[in-house]
Parts: C-alpha cells; structure tokens; sequence
C-alpha cells in the first residue's frame, strides 16, 4: 500500500497547501509498481489519511489499471478532496479495474470559476476503460448552473466505461450521476462535449452498459437537471434515493431522464421531490422494470412517467404514492397530445404492466390517445384491466345493488371515458361496442328462497365524424334462469341500457322480478368487455 503523505511523495492534507504534485507522484509511482517476484504490474492501493487535501488540477489516473484509491474510512468528515480544478478531482478515463472509496469530495462556491465542475470522471479511450467503480463516497459540488456548457456540477461522470459500479454513495450536484454512450451528452434543453485533459476519449457512439448502482443517495441543487441522466445507457441496476437538496431555482421536475433507445433498466427507488419519475425523449424503451415509491413532490398534478414519441415495450411498473394529495388528477402514464386534433400519438405502448392502487380513478392511469396505440396490457388498480386483442377487458368482478324484489332500481353497472375527441371539428367518428355478461340474483345467503338469471347483453352504438350519435342497438339474452320457489322470487327478465354525459358513457340495468319475498335484496353480479375504434383516443373503464 502506497500512503500519500510518505515522504517521498509529501502530501500534506491541511486544506492550505497545494497537495495536487504529491497526490499526483504517488499516482505515477503505483504506475511503475511490480510484483516482487516479477510477473508485471499489479493491482495497488493508495492510501489517503484522514486530512484536507487541497488540488488544483484533475489528478490524472487515466490509462490506469488496477489502481485504488482509499481514504480514511469512518462516520466523520475524514478524508476530503478540496476541488478547484475547473474540470474533474479525479480522472481515470481509459483506465481499468480502478476506482476509490472512502472520499468526500467538495466543490467550493467561494472558489468561484476555478472550482471542480466534475467530481470524479470515468469515460473510454483507445487503452480502453472497463471494471471500475466507487464506494462509499460522498459528493458536494454545489449549485454552478453555468459549468459544463450550462449542464451544471455534474458529481459522477461516465462517457462507454462499461461494467461500472457505484455503492453506498451520496452524490449532490446539479446533475449528480451521468452516463452516457459518446462524448456528446445530453440533459434537458443543453448539451456538453466530454473531454479528459490528459487523454483523447474515444469518439462515436458506442455502448453504455453493465451498471450497479446500489444503496446511493442522488440529490441535486435545484431545479437543473434530473438526477440520474442516460444517454443511450442499456443494463443498469438502480437502488436507492432521489430527491433535490434545494429546490428554489429552475424548472425541471424529472428525476430520470433517457435520451436514445433505452433497455434491460431495473430501478427501485424512494423518489421525493420530483414530481416526474421519468421523461424518455428517445424513440425505444425496452424491457425495463420499476418499482418507484413517489412522495413529497412540488407539483402534484405533473405527470410520472412522460413517453411522449416512445415506443415502449415490455414496461413492467410498480408505483406507490403514499401522500394522499398527490394522487388526484394526475396520469400515471402519458403521452402529450399532437397540435393537430387529428393526429394519433406518435408512440406506442405494448406487452407490458403497471401496477398502482393509489389512482384514484382509471382515467389517470395512462393518456387516452396511448391507449389508443397500446396492445397486450395490464393494469392492476383498484378497479383492474386489460387491453388485449383491440378489446378492453375488466379484470374483477363487480357486484351491484339493484334495489328490492318489491322495489327494483336501476343499477350503473359500467362507466367508462369517451374515446370521442372533443376538440375535433371533423374525425370524431368511431363505435363502442360493450359486452355485459353477468347474472341478477334475488334474495341473500339466508334466504328461504333464492333466484337467479344469468344473461349477455351487447351494445352498440355508432358515431358520425361531427359526433352526432345513432340510437344505441341493445340486445340482450338470457342463457337460464333458477327459483328455488317462483312465487317467494322471481327473476323473469332484465333491461339493459346506456347514456352518455359529460364525457362519460354509463351502462345501467334494471332487473325484473316477482314474488311475495318484496324485502329481499337483488345484486348485479358481472363483467363487462369494451371495444371501440376511434381516431385519435380510447376509451378508459372508470
């Protein structure tokens, strides 16, 4: 183990002296080491006492292979990195099997142009960049909303170095982890060019891949930028924490931004503040799987996961939101609409699952115009559904209270949302075909006599391009009926009817009894199936 403060290197660690040459000539020095017996370089740790260590210039550990940097490890500030630098503290682009542990890196504001804009940086470069990571860190860069061409402090930075790891780390920056697959990286409304001082990084687009985060806390200074960024990253594991340090400056709400075809994502994450899980702007997210707790957000009407222009397939989402007033007229998944009211979403949505109880009505759950371009859906909510084979299937049972024998009521068996684009002039045409099966029970569980009529009834009803809408076609057969005594209950027929108001289409039944028993209850019991074909949206049971 090599120690910086040794007295052929000479760190000092007060926080005043320069100590960038001494950190550096141990660096070099761990460069130049072999196994005793011969046999080539080998993997060798530099050690960091606790201390202050004050650095003027990235340190230069590219091209490195298998050289870790450790400091003095405990609950207190030990060992910390005093960054101005005006580019990265620590440099190992196109090095492998290297890293750190055990830092606290900082970024002073007093410092002003001359402070560290990137904490640590990895990237890929013609000697290559595979293997390496960080533990047990923590990130200060501050608020600097001008560095990297308006990015702003960026805590941990990796342009193609592949099979990478992050653990138990607190990184707070505006942007506190970004990875992206080439030297041009993307955030939300700038963009900057990756650069090492000491090394050419390798040009192009190239893959971004094989990356454990686990147990690390992504924070950032205002409102900037997203916490974790992806530039065209496939095979992450994520698990940890979310949320914004200080939240006064800025606009952005989302917490996980994708740029480029995205796949082979897995996040588990306690999510605050951002009000928006995740914006994806590239054209393919594929085979991704989130389980997201969502809380304590500043704008509880945003969206959460935005796919504007995506083509998503195999999404698999687990959402909680524990606060009760961030769950009201809010969509879970959507899809902005086009300017023109008669252009269709220009995503797509297929073969996949979200999972959300706490949507307080389906309407939310996912945009009606990506609906209207999904297939082979799941949604499990507190009134569950499936779209398959172009039809909209209810997953639960619905049982209803339709009055008494001698008092029989219209029971609302069905709602759902128009598909119809009110702010067409001309293409509001399409149909709704619904497709009730069920059964009318009289009489309770302790009855002296029960009833029963089992029916299906379908309903059609056609809709010209100006909205107007023909007379609903209802038909309705009834497949048996039982009594245990006719003349107590009993069941003779059923009607079946639907209106629309407000947006909304209603099913309703009015079953048709007899007998003496006039006290006893009668129940709806049944399922209803939706097709329907419109331009532009779909219809949503509520």
């Amino acid at each position: 183990m090599i120690n910086v403060k040794d007295a052929q290197f000479g760190a000092l660690g007060n926080g005043q002296v320069d100590d960038t040459a001494a950190i550096q000539r141990a660096v070099n020095f761990a460069r130049t080491q072999s196994f005793p017996t011969g046999g080539g370089a080998y993997r060798i740790t530099i050690f960091f006492p606790a201390g202050f260590y004050y650095i003027t210039a990235p340190i230069d550990l590219t091209n490195a292979n298998g050289i870790w940097l450790v400091g003095d490890g405990g609950p207190y500030l030990n060992t910390n990195i005093l960054g101005n630098t005006s580019g990265a503290i620590f440099d190992f682009s196109g090095s492998s099997l290297s890293g750190c542990e055990n830092f606290l890196f900082v970024s002073s504001t007093g410092s002003g142009a001359i402070r560290s804009t990137i904490g640590v940086q990895f990237a890929l470069t013609g000697n290559g960049g595979l293997n390496c990571g960080i533990r047990n860190c923590s990130f200060q860069m501050e608020d600097y909303p001008t560095a990297n061409n308006g990015f702003g402090s960026i805590g941990i930075l990796n342009v193609r170095a592949e099979e990478f790891f992050i653990n138990d780390c607190l990184v707070r920056a505006n942007a506190p982890v970004v990875m992206s697959n080439a030297v041009s990286v993307t955030g939300q409304g700038v963009s900057f060019t990756a650069t090492s001082r000491y090394q050419a990084l390798v040009q192009g687009v190239g893959s971004m891949g094989s990356t454990n985060i686990q147990g690390t806390s992504l924070q950032t200074y205002e409102k900037r930028q997203p916490a974790l960024v992806l530039n065209g990253t496939n095979s992450l594991s994520f698990q940890g924490y979310l949320s914004r340090s200080t939240a006064t400056n800025g606009t952005n709400e989302t917490a996980i931004y994708c740029n480029q075809y995205t796949t082979n994502l897995r996040i588990f994450a306690i999510i605050e503040s951002f009000s928006r899980v995740m914006r994806v702007t590239n054209s393919g997210f594929e085979s991704n799987e989130f389980n997201i707790v969502s809380s304590s957000v500043t704008s509880p009407t945003t969206e959460l996961f935005d796919f504007t222009n995506c083509y998503v397939k195999g999404f698999k989402l687990q959402l909680s939101l524990p606060v009760l007033s961030e769950r009201n007229n809010r969509y879970v998944i959507y899809h902005a609409p086009s300017s023109d009211p008669n252009q269709q979403a220009a995503g797509n949505i297929t073969n996949s699952e979200i999972s959300c109880y706490d949507i307080n009505s389906n309407q939310y759950i996912i945009s009606a115009n990506y609906l209207r371009k999904g297939e082979n859906l799941i949604f499990n909510t507190f009134r569950p559904f499936e779209k398959r084979g172009g039809r909209i299937r209810q997953l639960s049972n619905d049982s209803v209270i339709a009055g008494t024998v001698g008092s029989p009521t219209t029971a609302t068996v069905y709602r759902f949302l128009q598909a119809d684009n009110f702010a067409s002039p001309n293409g509001r045409g399409g149909f709704y075909r619904i497709i009730v099966d069920g059964v009318i029970r009289a009489g309770s569980y302790g009855s002296g006599g029960t009833a029963v009529l089992s029916f299906q009834s379908q309903i059609l009803v056609n809709q010209n391009y100006l909205g107007s809408q023909d007379p609903a076609a209802i038909s309705v057969v009834t497949f048996a009926r039982s009594a245990t005594d006719a003349s107590y209950i009993s069941v003779n027929g059923i009607t079946v009817n639907i209106s629309f108001a407000g947006g909304v289409g209603t099913v309703t039944v009015l079953p048709r009894v007899s007998g003496r028993g006039t006290t006893e209850p009668i129940n709806y019991d049944g399922t209803v199936e939706l097709q329907n074909d419109f331009l532009v949206n779909s219809s949503i049971p509520l």
